[in-house]
């Protein structure tokens, strides 16, 4: 009976250690629609309008709102933070995926958005000088929107965290055309860089890129 109640401790605390990786959404599941502050000032909105992945730029400059509207053929969501090592080893392969795959300036479909999640408590007061020293140019989001979005489900970093079931960083989801994750993935691999790429040649190509 003691050898049985043992086991069954064991079995418990082998669950409750692996937990994260089955709180991480899945191949299959959708888009929960977000809003949040690059660290250059802007907002950037993900959602799904009429069955396809949308993204909206807003800035306001000189009391002037701009809004940018786009349909990419895939947009690839990393949540990382400054104190992250695995993390930081895996950004220089975002960073050729965002340059590989992304649109041409000034084209409204098609093409990979690369966004990254900034997990740091102070947001983009650290994150934006870590981001200048780097050679990275994909969009850094650590902050609340200027302006609420009623497209969005989520308005900070935290509650992406909490409803992406992120637990563990690096976590890299990547979403097709209709808001479907597509590829998901915890931590950094070598074998990482290749799977993902091939998913995002995938969803870029089969769009006729």
């Amino acid at each position: 009976m003691k050898t049985l109640v043992k086991l069954t401790c064991a079995v418990a605390l082998v669950l409750a250690l692996s937990a994260p990786s089955f709180a991480v959404m899945k191949p299959g599941e959708k888009l929960i629609p977000f809003s949040l502050k690059n660290i250059d000032g802007k907002d950037y909105t993900v959602t799904v309008e009429e069955g396809k992945l949308t993204l909206i730029v807003t800035e306001t400059v000189a009391g002037e709102t701009k809004i940018v509207k786009s349909h990419p053929s895939a947009v690839l969501v990393d949540f990382w933070a400054t104190w992250c090592v695995p993390c930081r080893k895996a950004m220089p392969h975002m960073q050729k995926l965002s340059e590989t795959y992304k649109a041409a300036a000034g084209q409204a479909e098609g093409g990979l958005v690369v966004l990254g999640i900034a997990l740091d408590d102070a947001g983009g007061k650290v994150v934006k000088p870590f981001y200048s020293k780097l050679k990275i140019t994909y969009p850094m989001l650590a902050d609340p929107p200027s302006g609420a979005s009623p497209a969005a489900s989520c308005a900070t970093a935290k509650d992406m965290k909490k409803q992406y079931g992120v637990q563990e960083i690096p976590v890299v989801y990547l979403f097709d055309a209709t808001g479907t994750i597509t590829h998901a993935h915890v931590g950094f691999k070598e074998e990482h860089v290749a799977e993902l790429e091939t998913a995002v040649k995938a969803l870029v190509a089969g769009a006729g890129r």
